[in-house]
């Protein structure tokens, strides 16, 4: 049985396949709603986004391999800040990661621990919002 974010996270994979960065946060921050509003969301995971997520790094230009070169091309992501899709995107997956694992009183970010750095309230960025969101 799916759960009834399924349906979003299958949107969000296919946008960013298909590279659309900013439509794929567009319906992250509808995703980051619907969780906050929500009385938990057991089994709900954004390991699926993982893939597409450094698919989309890599078609962009940037190195992804090793845990070591993956976190080097987020540190450029993140020095370009936000206004920048790809900065936005891993700010909005950062926060939705966080927004799942409050629930579950667990450290934050699980599914994307490189994301750290973009977590607001974690001495992350991703707490400031792009105007897009």
């Amino acid at each position: 049985m799916e759960n009834p974010w399924s349906e979003l996270l299958a949107e969000i994979v296919r946008w960013m396949s298909g590279g659309e960065a900013p439509r794929a946060q567009e319906v992250l921050a509808r995703l980051e709603a619907d969780l906050k509003t929500s009385s938990g969301a057991p089994g709900l995971s954004l390991e699926s986004l993982r893939e597409p997520f450094l698919g989309l790094l890599k078609r962009r230009g940037y190195f992804i391999g090793a845990a070591e070169i993956n976190r080097l091309a987020l540190e450029e992501v993140l020095e370009m800040g936000p206004g920048f899709d790809l900065y936005d995107l891993s700010a909005a997956i950062a926060r939705c990661d966080q927004v799942l694992a409050g629930p579950l009183q667990t450290p934050s970010p699980r599914a994307f621990p490189e994301l750290r750095p973009f977590s607001p309230g974690l001495g992350g960025m991703g707490n400031q919002q792009s105007p897009g969101i």
